[in-house]
């Protein structure tokens, strides 16, 4: 009697937890997201036929086995374990042992133990109560992690058909199988293994593949779909910038051919039409070349008209601060529109390894040189932005002895673009400016 009582507690604390994690992990692989529901879920069979054949004794290894298998969910959809995946996977187990529980005593009483499952009353009793009690963890366990704030309730209903569904089937088909090994009477489950073992496999095996297959072709037809969205996004965007490198060109050219550097309120006339032509562009800037011993000059004739003006680079905590000492700066000079960009007028270009690069190869080639996607400093949120970057290699804008003529040697004309990581278009924003072609 102590060798059986060993053998039972090993059983059910330690084969069918292992059983069900095994098993339901692997069914997990057909999972949909964010991955607590899949296709065909076996341990649902596991369990329920746990407990109509061996009673209520197998519930603590049916939650120890749920518990485990989703705290592993948890920490492969995470990472790393943490209190939101642990309560899932507690109100999880707990709806799969309620369900166990339920569908085991249901099945005991209508169809009673030992089951032959020889008469068609017994046969239409399990087709048709088992999809009843498996609405037991769909329902609670759904409910729970959607109040837990894991599933949103967009996905529900998706969720909520496949998790039923998988447990549904994953009864259908493992309760059979159960029977066949360890059912009582053994005589004759042993003699069904051909006739019913067999091809319950197969049937199974051949939906597993019909589901793979039709996920594939779902999978393929998704990224054909978003090739060809991304390739015509890629052409417009192409379009575009062709575009306003036409406007930028002759915005480029006034700076060059004028005779008199170009004021703020010329500056903000110019750019009027690109800006009302190109809604995804937030901001045009100009930003002169400006060499170090000339620095304090510069600043001094700024705050003329821009109080407080000074050249500055973002420090390490985001905040602006007085740019560093060194051999040139481009700071931001002008910038339209003004209303809020206003963060970036003094901010030098040359402070930012990404725009420095591109400021380089736009002076080093004069053509169009764009950043990788940075954060604008006019920019408080986690949006991105790329500034477009052109070079104005002579004319009367720039630096010099009288505070209202600049002028400026390969400075950069740039603008910027911002887009939005929930919309891939890009939004309005400006590049900054400096003496150059655009």
């Amino acid at each position: 009697m102590k060798h059986l009582a060993v053998r039972r507690r090993l059983l059910v604390y330690v084969m069918l937890p292992l059983a069900y994690v095994i098993t339901g992990r692997l069914g997990l692989l057909l999972a949909v997201p964010p991955g607590y529901a899949t296709a065909v879920f076996v341990p649902a069979g596991i369990a329920v036929g746990a407990v109509f054949m061996a009673g209520p004794s197998t519930l603590p290894g049916i939650f120890i086995g749920s518990l485990l298998l989703n705290l592993w969910v948890g920490y492969s959809i995470a990472g790393h374990f943490e209190l939101l995946g642990s309560a899932a996977a507690l109100v999880i187990a707990v709806a799969s042992a309620l369900q166990a529980a339920l569908g085991g005593a249901v099945l005991r009483r209508v169809i009673g133990y030992p089951a032959g499952l020889d008469n068609p009353r017994d046969l239409v009793s399990l087709l048709v109560l088992s999809p009843v009690f498996c609405l037991t963890s769909a329902s609670l366990s759904l409910a729970s992690i959607w109040a837990l704030g894991a599933v949103q309730s967009g996905d529900l209903p998706s969720n909520w058909t496949t998790w039923w569904a998988g447990d549904t089937l994953g009864v259908l088909v493992t309760l059979p199988l159960l029977f066949v090994l360890f059912a009582e009477p053994r005589h004759l489950w042993r003699s069904r293994v051909w006739s019913v073992a067999v091809p319950m496999l197969l049937c199974f095996g051949l939906f597993v593949a019909i589901f793979i297959r039709v996920n594939s072709w779902e999978n393929d037809q998704s990224l054909f779909e978003f090739r060809l969205r991304s390739q015509q996004f890629a052409d417009t965007m192409r379009a575009t910038l062709e575009e306003q490198r036409g406007f930028l060109e002759q915005l480029s050219d006034a700076f060059v051919s004028r005779q008199q550097p170009v004021t703020r309120e010329e500056f903000r006339d110019l750019v009027q039409t690109l800006l009302h032509r190109f809604p995804t562009i937030q901001a045009v800037e100009w930003a002169p070349l400006v060499q170090s011993d000339n620095r304090r000059k510069f600043e001094a004739a700024q705050r003329a008209e821009v109080p407080g003006f000074e050249i500055r680079q973002r420090a390490q905590s985001g905040e602006l601060r007085s740019a560093d000492d060194r051999n040139r700066f481009y700071p931001v000079t002008y910038v339209e529109p003004l209303e809020g960009n206003e963060r970036a007028i003094g901010f030098d270009l040359a402070s930012d390894e990404i725009r420095r690069t591109a400021i380089e190869a736009a002076t080093t080639s004069g053509n169009l040189a764009a950043t990788a996607p940075i954060r604008l400093v006019q920019d408080h949120g986690s949006q991105n932005g790329v500034l477009l970057i052109d070079s104005v290699s002579r004319g009367p804008s720039g630096p010099g002895i009288d505070p209202n003529r600049l002028s400026a040697n390969n400075c950069p004309m740039s603008w910027a673009i911002k887009t939005s990581r929930r919309d891939p278009p890009p939004h309005r924003e400006s590049p900054a400016r400096q003496p150059g072609r655009i």
